[in-house]
């Protein structure tokens, strides 16, 4: 499932893409992966919701691929 993030207009944010943050925000668990965070820097205060399966097409933000997972698991 994706993680929504609030994000605050100016602020920077380190965006997981290896689907092992709790929340969706780096916090250092892809050491040994291969991916980095993507950085952002909020344009606007939003909403973003955040791949949590590590899978999107669209790292680091959620396109849905987690639906197709859970049909194969």
């Amino acid at each position: 499932m994706p993680h929504a993030v609030e994000v605050k207009q100016g602020q920077e944010y380190w965006l997981c893409v290896c689907g092992k943050s709790p929340d969706g925000l780096c916090n250092g668990s892809h050491e040994g992966s291969g991916k980095s965070p993507r950085q952002f820097i909020a344009e606007q205060d939003e909403t973003l919701y955040i791949c949590g399966c590590g899978q999107s097409f669209n790292s680091p933000f959620c396109d849905g691929t987690h639906k197709t997972l859970a049909s194969i698991l």
